[in-house]
């Protein structure tokens, strides 16, 4: 799916959002360990290539389901990711939709 300036579905948004392979399973792993950082969410998948992290991440961030925090006083920094306030109004549309799909004929 892609977004177009012709049609502008807020689902084909979302959907644009989370179409990427390891993005929603981030989005997930975040929601549950809230201040993860990037070596901890590597090894929870540890199939996703340190590139391929790092753009999913980036894709989150730009469309403001996460946040970033880096801490310590010089690099490398460590990071840590968070859900914002956006995503967190998005999660229980997203477990409804987990729990529909599970059960759906």
């Amino acid at each position: 799916m892609q977004t177009t300036d012709k049609w502008s579905c807020g689902i084909t948004k979302i959907m644009d959002t989370f179409s990427g392979k390891w993005r929603l399973n981030l989005f997930w792993i975040i929601a549950q360990n809230e201040g993860i950082g990037f070596n901890q969410l590597r090894n929870q998948i540890p199939e996703i290539t340190n590139m391929m992290l790092i753009r999913s991440l980036d894709t989150l961030l730009v469309e403001g389901f996460i946040s970033k925090s880096l801490s310590g006083n010089k690099a490398p920094f460590h990071s840590e990711y968070y859900l914002t306030y956006k995503a967190k109004e998005l999660l229980p549309l997203l477990l409804k939709l987990n729990e529909f799909g599970k059960y759906s004929d």
